[in-house]
């Protein structure tokens, strides 16, 4: 999400234009005994407050946290990154950036206010961060396309800038994960190009450059960087490295009937145990846009959940339409998590989280006083 861009905040004002209806809140269905319920939290909002709501499975039990009350979170906050237990709230006011940090599990908030203004020198694209720097992308100079990152030292208040690429085309969201920041962009010739930044001595260590294929970026539970290299023809190539040294570890080819962006996508798939857990994207026009699959690098099978019949047993027992806003494999439950917003009225958002068997059974429906628009790792 670009810093001038604000898809998810519209997004919740165009559901209000979708749908309207009534209520019926006493709609969870039994728990199956067999399956194991997921924890989790989830970061969403509502037309008031941002919230965050932690789910223990084995309990059965919900926290529900209104940020906008305790954390003084902004519902026009530009994008959130997560790195570990911290949550980095960036927004833009009054000619500068500032961010709210917290800990979703100690609930403890930092606040960084104005930590950057905007200047005719560069144009911020994006911003990241680590557990103690803040990095933005940013063009400069003025009216050029030079490409460069400007870290933050939040301890010592130090300012560093370095130039990534002169002239590129476009750039994609960063990826910050243990003190390498990995950095997509299309150079000048509409090349696909991956620089992965040491973040603790600000140097570009190696510049990955995919020609015309399309490089997307995962990192598994083990820290390694798997970097699914694909084209329009569904075709991919994925490469696992270490993502310290760089090596690569394994490398396989396989095909799916699914376009992955350029850069991260964390929100969309996930590898494990030699399966891969995407988001499988529906021909439109459809009722729903996306819904969970499973592609097994093993067998070969792909397996594309029903998620049209899942969605319409759920407006069955609430009496509402609903809209799907967010995405999650558990892999300790071996379930999938779809968040989705319901209007009941013109000034009434709500929604719900799904959760789905990876045979596609629904499992279970839970009422929240909010729309999902993010899942949170842990």
């Amino acid at each position: 999400m670009k810093f001038y861009r604000l898809p998810r905040v519209l997004y919740l004002f165009i559901i209000a234009t979708l749908f309207l209806g009534c209520t019926n809140d006493d709609n969870q269905p039994d728990m199956v005994s067999e399956v194991q319920m997921p924890n989790y939290t989830v970061i969403g909002e509502n037309f008031q407050s941002v919230f965050q709501f932690n789910y223990d499975g084995t309990l059965d039990e919900g926290e529900l946290f209104n940020l906008t009350a305790e954390s003084n979170v902004n519902r026009e906050y530009l994008t959130l990154r997560q790195v570990s237990d911290l949550l980095t709230f960036f927004s833009f006011a009054a000619g500068s950036f500032s961010a709210i940090q917290r800990n979703y599990v100690s609930g403890e908030s930092t606040f960084l206010n104005e930590f950057y203004t905007i200047s005719s020198e560069r144009s911020v694209t994006w911003g990241a961060n680590s557990e103690n720097k803040l990095f933005l992308g940013f063009f400069s100079p003025e009216g050029s396309t030079n490409y460069g990152i400007r870290t933050i030292n939040l301890t010592t208040d130090e300012v560093i800038d370095l130039i990534v690429e002169f002239n590129v085309n476009d750039v994609f969201e960063p990826l910050y994960y243990g003190n390498r920041l990995l950095i997509t962009f299309l150079d000048q010739q509409s090349n696909y190009k991956l620089s992965i930044l040491d973040t603790d001595s600000n140097t570009i260590i190696r510049t990955f450059d995919f020609g015309k294929s399309v490089p997307s970026i995962l990192i598994n539970k083990d820290g390694d960087m798997i970097i699914l290299n694909g084209n329009s023809a569904s075709d991919y190539e994925l490469t696992l490295y270490d993502l310290q040294t760089l090596e690569v570890i394994q490398q396989e080819r396989f095909s799916i009937n699914r376009y992955f962006s350029a850069g991260p996508i964390q929100s969309e798939a996930s590898i494990v145990n030699e399966k891969l857990y995407y988001l499988n994207l529906y021909a439109q026009p459809s009722i729903i846009p996306f819904g969970p699959a499973i592609y097994d690098f093993i067998t070969k099978e792909n397996i594309i959940i029903d998620m049209l019949s899942v969605v319409q047993q759920v407006q069955e027992e609430i009496g509402l339409d609903i809209e799907l806003t967010a995405f999650d494999y558990n892999d300790k439950s071996n379930t999938f998590l779809m968040g989705y917003a319901k209007l009941v009225d013109e000034e009434t958002l709500k929604g719900g989280i799904i959760i789905i068997s990876e045979e596609g059974r629904l499992i279970r429906n839970t009422n929240l006083e909010f729309a999902p628009t993010r899942f949170i790792k842990n």
